[in-house]
């Protein structure tokens, strides 16, 4: 950015301190509404919290882990149950002959594995996150704060350079890179089933490598650009242990970057998620004659239909589980996934920002570029809490 461009973005769109601040006084503003809306007396009744966490229990099964899946399975045992308790003589038939090994072998221990998988690269992930987000302050730190000997310097005096303009620099492009890295995280799957064996999911995956492509390409330059404000320190005289814990953290990011590349390329295994989705739906409606045995125990087509619905509920769900967990980077995040665009983003400018200001106390507010705001907003950041930060 020139400096004939900086007072145009400074009037027209907001400075990384305004997004900032807005974001601390959006915190204490829902801290105070919080506060003020509290009822001591609900919160601490037992009774009451049974009943909120029943609810709130209830919501996100209904919401995150029924499944079309689940429609399928619910329908294929219902009729099944249905037809066995109308059509079968109650005196020859005899359901509880069925064994439970084989859904416990063919559907449970598959989905239980695939879940633990998820949940241990869902952990590493995380640790990628705070690692690149931790890294990044320090690279930030010393590049605006560690001093250097003159008389190492390669240059002369009058070419010292502006630390903090070259600190913002670096910022700018931590930023960068945080902003294409995010992009590259959330990018839609591309490891189904489908895009395995079908042409349509072929086509989705060329669609999608092709962005990543050109994603990863400028994340190196920018890594590359990084490393050569290093160089410019070191032509400035700073020390080489110094200079070498520079290049210690910037590899480090790069290492943390690839780490989350893995993570979301690959997978659990295809195979074992594809078992488990065929015999999670199409396994439990063969046990209808065990629900339709305890129903004609219990004198009650009902109690049957309702055994049979709860056993293909179980199942399906579990797998559903799997499917939600397995690529934590996803926008919109579903149950449990990685808030990407704030921890990156969000989280991190207002940490880099509060060390700026305490490195350079009169310093002018910080200009974010016409990209990164733009980035910003065409993924509408929201805050950890929920505040929604608009680049507009």
């Amino acid at each position: 950015m020139t400096a004939a461009e900086a007072p145009i973005n400074e009037s027209m769109n907001p400075s990384g301190d305004e997004i900032a601040q807005e974001t601390l006084d959006s915190n204490d503003t829902i801290n105070n509404d919080t506060s003020n809306k509290s009822h001591p007396t609900n919160k601490n009744n037992p009774l009451w919290l049974l009943v909120l966490n029943s609810y709130s229990t209830v919501v996100v099964f209904v919401r995150h882990l029924f499944s079309i899946e689940s429609f399928v399975g619910l329908a294929l045992s219902v009729i099944i149950t249905v037809y066995l308790y109308e059509k079968t003589d109650p005196e020859s038939f005899d359901g509880a002959a069925l064994d439970w090994v084989l859904l416990t072998f063919a559907v449970v221990t598959p989905i239980t594995s695939a879940i633990g998988m998820a949940f241990q690269r869902r952990e590493k992930a995380l640790q990628t996150v705070a690692a690149l987000r931790a890294t990044a302050i320090e690279l930030y730190g010393a590049h605006a704060s560690w001093g250097y000997d003159i008389s190492n310097s390669s240059s002369s005096s009058s070419d010292k350079i502006d630390r903090r303009k070259h600190s913002d620099e670096v910022l700018q492009l931590l930023l960068t890179f945080f902003c294409q890295l995010t992009r590259y995280l959330t990018m839609p799957n591309f490891s189904r089933a489908r895009h395995k064996v079908s042409r349509l999911g072929e086509q989705e995956v060329a669609e999608v490598l092709s962005v990543c492509t050109g994603l990863e390409q400028e994340m190196m330059a920018d890594m590359g650009k990084l490393s050569g404000f290093c160089e410019k320190l070191k032509s400035e005289g700073l020390l080489p242990q110094e200079a070498i814990r520079i290049r210690q953290w910037e590899r480090i990011i790069l290492t943390e970057m690839e780490h989350a590349r893995m993570i979301k390329c690959y997978r659990t295994p295809q195979g074992l998620r594809s078992f488990g989705r065929l015999f999670s739906v199409f396994l439990p409606p063969f046990y209808s004659p065990y629900s339709v045995q305890i129903g004609r125990d219990m004198n009650s087509l009902g109690y049957a239909i309702a055994f049979a619905c709860c056993t293909s509920i179980a199942l399906t769900s579990l797998f559903e589980l799997v499917s939600q967990m397995e690529d934590p980077f996803v926008i919109p995040v579903r149950l449990d996934g990685i808030h990407m665009d704030s921890e990156l983003l969000s989280t991190f400018l207002p940490r880099a920002l509060r060390t700026r200001k305490e490195i350079f106390p009169r310093a002018p507010s910080f200009v974010l570029d016409s990209a990164t705001l733009e980035f910003m907003d065409s993924i509408r950041i929201h805050h950890v809490l929920g505040t929604e930060l608009l680049a507009d």
